[in-house]
């Protein structure tokens, strides 16, 4: 039986599980019932796994001495409750999918089958590194993909270098010294830095990027009477880049003018970086095997070029630690897929579920 064909007898299934995971959408870290769902039909597959990161589960097929890795997200977002309005509930069913393909064809590839939990809040990719999911056996590759929405199913977005960006939010609290608002020269007011270094760095241009990036200050917060200096002003803002070097260089532009400012005006300060996640570069190497798999597949004119996005992931770690091809899936189609991530409305049509298990033990069959 050919592949095409097998996956289209045991879609119904994978249908059937994707529905339960989306009836039983969790937040992240609080993915019990979801990881309980993944575990029972791995069971059903007699493969073995292990929990890592508390609600996050590795399964193998064909223990060796390396393996490819592939890994799907499983939380959801406090959307009209909790919902999966970033397809969480996809990646779950395509990965099980895959590995229920795998092993119906017999296949000794050894492959490593990774459900991260909270990808949407804290990040599951480092706790799992830090756990051992890329040992015993050493993963030496990995895929990773996301549904996207406005992209045609049957049609893919792939690249090598960058794909998503660094994601570095951060606080910066400027503190002075509270008063009356009519006896200024008592008081330190921390609006004062807190205002200046807001427009200097909406204002910033780094002299030497040569890739593109965002800096944006979206928040401050001090005080709430007109007649009261007080004692703390709090900005925040995120960073996002595609280049580790820049990233570096414009944390340490945001810490040095937070100091100046605050010296101008006779403050103290701190700065605080928070959801600190790399750039996610695609291996160049990987990804051109990928996407010559995929062009053979699907046809070339189904497999586009992706366009770099600000928006960040932490599947990122992974690209970070192993060579890695992160892809998008189209899952527009008959009206569906159409609404954008994270949204109330989004939704997706079936067929990407087939794509998805198909591009993937594709790619997977084709490495030597």
């Amino acid at each position: 039986m050919d592949l095409k064909t097998l996956i289209r007898n045991r879609l119904e299934e994978i249908k059937d599980i994707r529905q339960t995971l989306h009836n039983n959408a969790e937040l992240s870290n609080e993915e019990y019932k979801t990881s309980k769902i993944i575990q029972t039909y791995l069971d059903s597959l007699g493969l073995t796994y292990k929990t890592l990161a508390n609600t996050g589960v590795v399964a193998v097929l064909n223990e060796g001495s390396d393996c490819i890795g592939i890994r799907a997200d499983m939380d959801a977002l406090p959307i009209n409750g909790v919902f999966h309005g970033c397809g969480h509930d996809y990646h779950m069913a395509i990965l099980l999918g895959v590995a229920r393909v795998l092993k119906d064809l017999n296949t000794d590839k050894s492959v490593k089958f990774i459900f991260q939990p909270a990808e949407e809040d804290g990040g599951g990719a480092l706790p799992m590194i830090n756990e051992g999911v890329l040992e015993d056996p050493k993963v030496t590759s990995m895929v990773g993909f996301h549904v996207w929405p406005g992209l045609e199913v049957g049609s893919i977005e792939a690249t090598s270098g960058p794909s998503m960006a660094s994601v570095d939010d951060f606080k910066i609290l400027f503190t002075g010294k509270g008063g009356h608002g009519a006896m200024p020269d008592l008081s330190i007011n921390p609006l004062k830095p807190a205002v200046e270094f807001t427009y200097t760095m909406e204002n910033y241009k780094s002299s030497v990027a040569s890739t593109p990036y965002v800096l944006n200050l979206t928040s401050i917060n001090c005080g709430n009477a007109p007649n009261v200096v007080a004692d703390e002003a709090l900005v925040m803002g995120t960073l996002r880049t595609f280049d580790d070097s820049l990233r570096t260089q414009l944390r340490n532009v945001i810490r040095e003018k937070a100091a100046d400012f605050a010296s101008k005006y006779g403050c103290s300060y701190s700065v605080k970086f928070e959801d600190e996640y790399p750039p996610l570069i695609n291996d160049d190497k990987i990804s051109k095997e990928f996407i010559t798999a995929s062009s053979k597949l699907l046809g070339k004119d189904k497999v586009k070029a992706l366009t770099a996005t600000f928006a960040g992931e932490d599947f990122s770690y992974f690209a970070k630690a192993v060579p890695s091809v992160h892809f998008r899936l189209g899952i527009k189609g008959h009206g569906l897929g159409e609404s954008p991530l994270h949204s109330s409305n989004f939704t997706a049509h079936d067929d990407a579920l087939f794509y998805g298990i198909y591009i993937i033990c594709n790619y997977i069959l084709s490495q030597n």
